[in-house]
């Protein structure tokens, strides 16, 4: 036991490792208790190929509609999905000599989030997306998936004059920042959200700073910036 709780603080340092005990803690006392731990990140669109297009050549990106037999292979739920679509969320897929092999989500001007009550507003509106759920099938997670999407993302969103995009990161999830680590993100925010039934209470370091939700119709409304000190 020991050896697991300094290997958690090794990986995560202490006081992400702390944040992350606690969250174990209360899922082994009840299921209504969870403690998510986010950073929200913003990363510039590149109009420059990220790889060689020898290197992306059998690789297709494009769009997924509401409908598509592709959205039944997602692995989220399907009430989750029907609200993505619901709030014109555009959905990018991967696809390799025709074989669906990744995906990820965006939403112009803002996205309500579905793991915390918490809508997520970008600016400049014209000009950012906010982006989630990048997911790459296990199969193909070695594979050129990841920069292939990303770089067929860059070129969808560049066509639409959008030069940021924004996403929450949880903090728990080592594996992704480093993935995209090399693709110029940046932190503008953090905040820890905790969910004891149907209570829920946000503390960041980005306006409004503290939030009480009693229920599910009370959402915080949180604007990003591409610097946390530009006023919009």
């Amino acid at each position: 036991m020991l050896a697991k709780i300094r290997g958690v603080f090794r990986q995560f340092g202490v006081a992400v490792g702390l944040l992350y005990a606690i969250d174990r803690f209360f899922q082994r006392l009840s299921s209504n208790l969870r403690l998510y731990a986010y950073e929200f990140m913003v990363q510039p669109i590149h109009t420059k190929p990220l790889v060689p297009a020898r290197f992306t050549k059998s690789l297709e990106i494009r769009e997924i509609k509401r409908g598509d037999p592709e959205v039944e292979l997602m692995p989220a739920r399907a009430d989750i999905k029907q609200s993505r679509f619901d709030q014109n969320a555009v959905c990018l897929g991967a696809f390799q000599n025709g074989q669906f092999i990744a995906y990820m989500w965006f939403c112009f001007r803002m996205y309500e989030e579905d793991e915390v009550r918490c809508t997520y507003v970008v600016t400049p509106e014209s000009q950012a997306v906010f982006d989630f759920d990048l997911y790459i099938f296990p199969e193909h997670r070695l594979s050129l998936a990841f920069i292939g999407l990303w770089n067929g993302a860059n070129r969808y969103l560049a066509e639409r004059g959008i030069r940021y995009t924004f996403s929450r990161l949880t903090r728990f999830n080592v594996g992704s920042r480093r993935a995209h680590d090399h693709l110029g993100w940046k932190r503008v925010g953090r905040a820890v959200f905790v969910q004891a039934w149907g209570i829920e209470v946000m503390m960041a370091t980005v306006f409004p700073y503290l939030h009480l939700s009693l229920g599910t119709a009370n959402r915080v409304r949180v604007k990003l910036r591409p610097d946390p000190l530009l006023k919009s």
